[in-house]
């Protein structure tokens, strides 16, 4: 059930996490939940990140972004894909890497201007 998984993906074995994340009674919600947990490995985040079908869903994207844990790779790659609300809190998140705040603040000013 849904609190077991949330139990097993915070098992140290990478195994049971990648299989966690591949069984077919997962939700979005669940999902979503993880992409925000600091205790996960980069790895794992990075894996939520190349499932095409977690990365429809535009809470899940913004999550992994706001992650401090989230590989600098990722983050940047999902950048274009956030709104302007969203770039302006990423700016003042103190949480992630000085690099996505700059990133950021320039994503915005960019498309501010209308480039």
């Amino acid at each position: 059930g849904r609190s077991e998984r949330m139990l097993l993906i915070r098992d140290p074995n990478k195994l049971v996490q990648r299989c966690v994340l591949q069984s077919p009674r997962l939700t979005d919600t669940e999902v979503e939940a993880f992409a925000c947990m600091t205790n996960l490995s980069g790895e794992i985040l990075r894996t939520i990140s190349l499932t095409r079908i977690f990365m429809k869903n535009y809470a899940i994207v913004k999550n992994l972004v706001n992650n401090p844990k989230t590989p600098l790779d990722v983050s940047l790659h999902l950048f274009p894909r956030l709104t302007a609300t969203d770039l302006m809190k990423l700016t003042a998140n103190k949480n992630i890497p000085d690099t996505l705040r700059s990133t950021a603040l320039k994503l915005h000013r960019k498309r501010k201007m209308g480039g």
